[in-house]
């Protein structure tokens, strides 16, 4: 009997807590992903896109939509990127890669503190 009643109580404890926790922080965004490709693909969605303007995108065949796949669905590559880690780049800059309906997409995006630049982009 007391066996259960401590059972009843901490059962109680933890459901409280739980809904406590769940009132304090359900606004806030979780992240739950820290790999280097997609830290750079949120560092990049938090900022405002600028850089290549609407006749680049309209030559090549390119909409909004693909801007939304660069930054949700990107793959990021680190060897062809300028890092601030490995060349002590003052402004990162990533090539990217996307397939993005049939097509492959590659485009250069720099970190810059108040925005996310695209500065090249091809499609082939």
């Amino acid at each position: 009997m007391k066996l259960l009643r401590r059972i009843l109580w901490y059962s109680l404890g933890v459901g409280l807590g739980v809904l406590l926790v769940g009132a304090l922080f359900s606004d806030r965004d979780l992240e739950c992903s820290y790999f280097p490709n997609d830290r750079v693909l949120t560092e990049l969605h938090r900022k405002p896109v600028r850089g290549a303007d609407s006749s680049v995108w309209a030559g090549l065949g390119a909409d909004s939509s693909l801007l939304q796949a660069f930054l949700t669905l990107g793959e990021v590559d680190f060897s062809d990127s300028r890092t601030r880690t490995r060349h002590a780049a003052d402004v990162p800059a990533y090539w990217i890669d996307v397939e993005f309906q049939g097509r492959t997409w590659r485009g250069l995006w720099e970190v810059r503190r108040d925005s996310a630049w695209l500065v090249q982009l091809t499609g082939h």
